[in-house]
C-alpha cells in the first residue's frame, strides 16, 4: 500500500512538470525522481502520482473550457472597447465545443493607432501543454524598435483558414482596410501568404531573412557564405547589394541563381519601402513574443490567456517608466544608431554643388561608395537615412557642414512624445475565475 504522504508529496512536486509534459512515461518520471532526488520509489507509486496530477489536470481544463464566454464578459466589462472573439461548433443537443479565441485589449488598439509605426510582425507557436492548438500573434515595434504586442488567438490549426479569421479580426480592430500604407512581416507559410494576399492586398510583405537562410543554406553551408547572405540582405542600396551579390558569386558555381529565386523585394533590405521608418530583416519581434510567454504555452487555456494579460499589463507600466530613465528625448535604440552613424561620417568626405546637392564619398566599407545628399528632400542615395528615420553617415557629415544639428533630423517615431503615447492606455485587473459572478452562458466543452 503506498504511503499517502509520499503519494502527495510527488503530486504536488512534480505538477508543473506533468502539465508541461503531460506524455510523460511513468519511467521517466522514475526516472526522474531518482536523479532528482535520490529516491527509489516504486512503479506503482509513480503511476498513481502522475494519475492523481492528470486526473486534476483534466479537471482544470474541463472548468476553464466551460466559462470562456464568462472569461470574455468579464474582459469586455474591465476593459470597455476591447475586441474578444470565443467561436464554437454547435454540435446539436446544445453541445458547443470550443474552436478559437481571439483578443485584443483597447490599451493596444489606442496605443498603436497612436505611438506605433505602421508594420505588424504574424507569427504562430505551439500551444505544450494538456491543451493543444496554436497560438496566432499580430506584433508591431514601438519607437524603442521592442515589441508591441497588439492581438493574439488561441486556434485549433493553423492554416489558410485560421490566418483569414485573424488577420480579418485584427484589420476591423485597427481599421486597416486594404492594407495600403502598411508592411507585414512573416514567415513563409502557405496559409499565411495566401491569407496576407486576400485580407491585406495593398500591403508590402516582408519574409523573415533568417528562414530564407535555413532554406538556402541545405545546399550552401560554410560560414563566409552565410556572411555574405546576411551583407546581401542588409545592403542598404542596389549598388551595394549589387557588390556582395559579386562576392557571393565566387562561392559556388549558380549560389547566387538559387538565392534570387526568393522573391527579391520580400526580403533584400534594398527593395524595402522608406515610409515605415522600419527596416529590419527578420520577425524578431514575433520570435521575442513567442519566447516571452514561453512558460504560459504550457498551461490550461483560461490560465495562458491571463498570464499573458497580466505580462501585458505589467509591461505597459514598466516601459512607461523606462520612458524615465531615457538621458535625452530620443529612444535609446535610436541614439545607439545615431552615434554609430555619427563615428561612421568621420571616414566620410564632402562636396558641395553650391545649393541643396552633396556628393559624400565613403570609404568605412569594403567598397568605396559616392552618395548623393539633397537636404531639402532629406533623401541619400544609400537609402539608410529614408529606412530608418535617423541621419546615415553621409547626411551626417553634411549637416556638420552646415552647422546643423543631425538630433533634430530623427523621426518623430523615436521621440518619447509618440513612444508615450503608445503606452499612454493601461489594461485593468481582473479577479480570478473563482470571483466571477454565476451567469447564464452556456457551457463550451474543450475540443476531442
Amino acid at each position: 500500500m503506498a504511503d499517502p504522504t509520499i503519494l502527495r508529496y510527488l503530486a504536488k512536486h512534480y505538477r508543473d512538470k506533468i502539465v508541461c509534459q503531460p506524455n510523460m512515461k511513468v519511467w521517466e518520471l522514475k526516472k526522474l525522481i531518482k536523479d532528482e532526488l535520490d529516491m527509489y520509489v516504486g512503479r506503482s507509486i509513480v503511476h498513481r502520482a502522475r494519475a492523481k496530477i492528470l486526473k486534476e489536470i483534466i479537471g482544470y481544463v474541463h472548468a476553464e473550457f466551460k466559462r470562456l464566454y464568462d472569461y470574455r464578459d468579464i474582459l469586455l466589462q474591465t476593459d470597455p472597447g476591447t475586441t474578444c472573439v470565443v467561436k464554437v461548433e454547435d454540435q446539436g443537443e446544445g453541445k458547443l465545443v470550443f474552436n478559437s479565441f481571439y483578443v485584443c485589449f483597447y490599451a493596444m488598439k489606442k496605443g498603436w493607432s497612436e505611438g506605433r509605426r505602421r508594420i505588424i510582425g504574424l507569427d504562430g507557436c505551439f500551444l505544450k501543454g494538456i491543451c493543444k492548438g496554436q497560438l496566432l500573434v499580430a506584433v508591431s515595434k514601438d519607437g524603442n524598435n521592442q515589441m508591441f504586442p497588439i492581438a493574439w488567438a488561441i486556434v485549433e490549426v493553423e492554416n489558410s483558414f485560421t490566418w483569414t479569421w485573424f488577420l480579418k479580426c485584427v484589420t476591423h480592430d485597427l481599421e486597416l482596410q486594404d492594407g495600403r500604407d502598411l508592411t507585414m512581416m512573416s514567415d513563409m507559410q502557405k496559409g499565411l501568404l495566401k491569407a496576407v494576399s486576400e485580407v491585406l492586398p495593398e500591403s508590402e510583405h516582408r519574409w523573415c531573412s533568417r528562414h530564407i537562410l535555413a532554406n538556402w543554406s541545405k545546399d550552401w553551408r560554410g560560414l563566409e557564405r552565410r556572411n555574405n547572405f546576411w551583407r546581401c540582405a542588409r545592403a542598404s542600396c542596389v549598388a551595394e547589394l549589387n557588390f556582395h551579390l559579386d562576392s557571393l558569386n565566387m562561392l559556388g558555381n549558380g549560389i547566387c541563381e538559387s538565392l534570387l529565386r526568393y522573391n527579391k523585394e520580400t526580403w533584400y533590405r534594398a527593395y524595402f519601402n522608406c515610409d515605415r521608418k522600419y527596416d529590419i530583416i527578420d520577425n524578431n519581434m514575433c520570435e521575442t513574443f513567442n519566447a516571452w510567454i514561453l512558460a504560459s504555452r504550457h498551461k490550461t487555456i483560461i490560465t495562458t490567456l491571463e498570464e499573458i494579460r497580466v505580462n501585458m499589463m505589467e509591461r505597459i507600466g514598466k516601459l512607461r517608466e523606462f520612458a524615465d530613465t531615457w538621458i535625452c528625448d530620443i529612444s535609446p535604440i535610436a541614439m545607439k544608431v545615431y552615434q554609430d552613424n555619427m563615428a561612421q561620417s568621420m571616414r566620410c568626405t564632402i562636396k558641395w554643388n553650391g545649393e541643396y546637392g552633396y556628393e559624400v564619398e565613403d570609404t568605412s566599407l569594403r567598397v568605396v561608395l559616392k552618395h548623393c545628399v539633397n537636404m531639402q528632400a532629406q533623401t541619400c542615395t544609400c537609402r539608410s537615412w529614408m529606412l530608418k528615420g535617423i541621419p546615415c553617415a553621409h547626411a551626417i557629415v553634411v549637416m556638420h557642414f552646415k552647422n546643423l544639428d543631425p538630433i533634430n533630423y530623427i523621426s518623430h517615431w523615436y521621440h518619447k512624445s509618440t513612444y508615450l503615447k503608445a503606452y499612454s492606455t493601461f489594461i485593468q485587473p481582473v479577479s480570478n475565475m473563482q470571483m466571477w459572478a454565476t451567469s447564464t452562458n452556456p457551457p463550451i466543452e474543450p475540443p476531442p
